[in-house]
């Protein structure tokens, strides 16, 4: 029996774009994202990652009994800085720890999080944008068994790893874009 609120439903449906603007609020930007999100999609998940190492997060869509379709961030000359987290302690990924990034007079912080969408996840590296810095002047990861790493002037636009109790043992550096 099909009821009401099931005629509603749409299988396919429009992609969905939004940009934060300087009144920290979102703003639909979709009409102006291109051609792609002029068509509908029977899109069910979701994941991010730097497909093409270049320090821009691209998404990958996946589409219920379709192809995927993978959006290319190709917006912005900004440095960024990239860390990937290996546990001793913690849980090998870091997942839970929480990283704080200072450069200049900005100040971000994120927490790794696995899962990020139906049937999907995102890769397990956090990234932060950086501006016109070509450095972050403080790095601090705090991990989940409560292990503190610290790095200081760590250069811009390259992955870092840094390893539970050790703090950086890697660099590569990105992409040009």
């Amino acid at each position: 029996m099909i009821d009401e609120y099931s005629m509603q439903v749409k299988y396919k449906e429009p992609l969905l774009l939004f940009h934060q603007g300087d009144d920290h609020k979102l703003h639909d930007v979709s009409g102006q994202a291109g051609p792609a999100f002029q068509k509908h999609f029977p899109a069910r998940g979701l994941a991010v990652g730097d497909y093409d190492n270049d320090g821009a997060l691209d998404v990958l869509i996946a589409t219920n009994g379709g192809p995927a379709a993978l959006f290319r961030n190709a917006s912005t000359k900004n440095h960024s800085l990239r860390i990937k987290l290996t546990g001793t302690k913690s849980n090998r990924d870091g997942i839970g720890a929480i990283v704080r990034v200072t450069a200049g007079n900005d100040t971000q912080s994120q927490m790794l999080r696995s899962g990020s969408s139906y049937l999907s996840s995102s890769e397990l590296i956090v990234t932060f944008g950086l501006a016109s810095h070509t450095q972050a002047d403080a790095v601090e990861i705090r991990w989940p068994s409560g292990q503190s790493d610290h790095l200081k002037n760590v250069a811009a636009d390259q992955i870092v790893t840094v390893e539970e109790g050790r703090g950086a043992i890697a660099a590569k550096p990105l992409a040009k874009r």
